[in-house]
C-alpha cells in the first residue's frame, strides 16, 4: 500500500485547490482514470468528471476548506477518514463528513464514497 498519509493530503488538496489547471493535476495524481466519487450530492467518475464535480462543489460553497478532522484508517487497500470545513468568518456554517476509500493497484483513489456526519439543517 502506497503512503496513506500522502494520498490522504493529496485527496483533501484536490478538494481545495481553487485554480482549474491545479486541481485537474491534483485529481489526476489522487483517482485512477476511471475514479469514482459518490455521496448523497454528487457524483463523478474519470478525472473531468471528478474535476468539474469539485469545481460546482466549491461554486456551492466559496471559503470553505477541508481539513482532516480524524486518525487515518487503513487495512488491505481500504481506507476510512474523516473531513471538517466551515466554522469561520468566511465560511461560518460546519460541515464535517467521513469517507470510505477503495486504492488501485498503483495507490490512487479507486473509489472514494462519502457520508455527511454533520450539517446545518435543510430549511
Amino acid at each position: 500500500m502506497s503512503n496513506v498519509n500522502e494520498i490522504v493530503v493529496r485527496y483533501l488538496a484536490a478538494w481545495n485547490e481553487r485554480e482549474p489547471e491545479k486541481r485537474r493535476e491534483l485529481v489526476a495524481k489522487t483517482w485512477t482514470d476511471d475514479g469514482t466519487y459518490v455521496d448523497a450530492a454528487r457524483d463523478g467518475k474519470g478525472h473531468d468528471a471528478l474535476d468539474a464535480m469539485i469545481a460546482t462543489a466549491q461554486g456551492h460553497f466559496p471559503g470553505y476548506r477541508l481539513n482532516l478532522a480524524s486518525g487515518i484508517e487503513a487495512h488491505h487497500d481500504c481506507l476510512r477518514f474523516s473531513w471538517a470545513a466551515g466554522g469561520t468568518a468566511e465560511a461560518p456554517l460546519f460541515i464535517k463528513g467521513t469517507d470510505f476509500v477503495i486504492l488501485g493497484g498503483d495507490g490512487r483513489m479507486k473509489s472514494v464514497v462519502g457520508f455527511t456526519d454533520a450539517a446545518p439543517a435543510r430549511v
